[in-house]
């Protein structure tokens, strides 16, 4: 998922929240309904760089799950029999 489909659900997410309910927690909403745009840009911001790292992670414990493979089959394959 790219950012920006993240930032579109992010900015539909506060939007809904400052509806429903989330209006008088963000006080400088009162401006212009606008004002969602920052926050949802840092949510955003922050859930792609966590869908980031965790590609990163699984990319990481899927080549640690080959190199253990290997190991032991290089192992079982030394073993004196």
């Amino acid at each position: 998922m790219g950012f920006l489909a993240v930032f579109i659900a992010c900015l539909f997410g506060v939007f809904i929240f400052t509806v429903f309910g989330g209006y008088s927690l963000l006080l400088y909403c009162q401006q212009s309904l606008l004002m969602v745009i920052p926050p949802a840009l840092v949510l955003s911001v922050l859930v792609w760089a966590f869908m980031k790292m965790d590609d990163k992670i699984t990319a990481l414990q899927h080549r640690v799950d080959e190199l253990e493979a290997a190991q032991k089959e290089s192992s079982e394959a030394m073993k004196p029999q």
